[in-house]
Order: structure tokens, then C-alpha cells, then sequence
């Protein structure tokens, strides 16, 4: 873009050229905003997803760990904390 420009001061007779080169480089400079736009927007929607990601891993582990208690009674109070802490990390989301 500011090539064309350059061109239009130091010579008078490339008029032409220097418009094409001044419109490509603004198209040029479009564009890439757009690309940047674009991948702003997706970083943002996959750590939107990995989030949800993690969220599911840590119900599953503490599935998993209050299955293998084998203890009735440590299994329960496992269980209660386990849906405490749940309920309590979803309330600040």
C-alpha cells in the first residue's frame, strides 16, 4: 500500500499503476484483518470446547473413583462429596 503511494509522489506518470498497487495492498490488508477476525473467533470456540472437555473428564474420574471404593460407607460420603464439589463448580460457571 505504501508502495503505490510512493510511486504516485516520486512519479507523476505512473498514475495507474500506482492505484492498482495502493488497492491491492488495502485488499490485501482487508483480507488478512479478516483472517486474523476468523481465527480469533475460533481459538475462542475451541477453548470453549476444551473446557467442556475437561468438565466431562473430571465427572467421569470421580465416577470412576467412587466405584472403586469398596467400603459401603466411605463409598457414600465419597459420593456426597463427589456431587457437593460438582454442584458447587457448576454454580460458579
Amino acid at each position: 500500500m505504501s508502495g503505490g503511494l510512493i510511486f504516485s509522489y516520486l512519479f507523476d506518470d505512473l498514475g495507474n499503476i500506482s492505484y492498482l498497487v495502493t488497492g491491492s495492498g488495502v485488499l490485501v490488508e482487508v483480507i488478512s484483518a479478516l483472517m486474523f477476525y476468523l481465527y480469533n473467533r475460533t481459538v475462542l470456540q475451541l477453548k470453549d470446547y476444551h473446557d467442556s472437555l475437561l468438565d466431562v473428564q473430571n465427572i467421569l474420574l470421580c465416577f470412576k473413583l467412587v466405584e472403586d471404593t469398596s467400603d459401603e460407607s466411605i463409598r457414600v460420603e465419597v459420593m456426597k462429596q463427589m456431587i457437593e464439589f460438582l454442584v458447587r463448580r457448576k454454580d460458579t460457571q
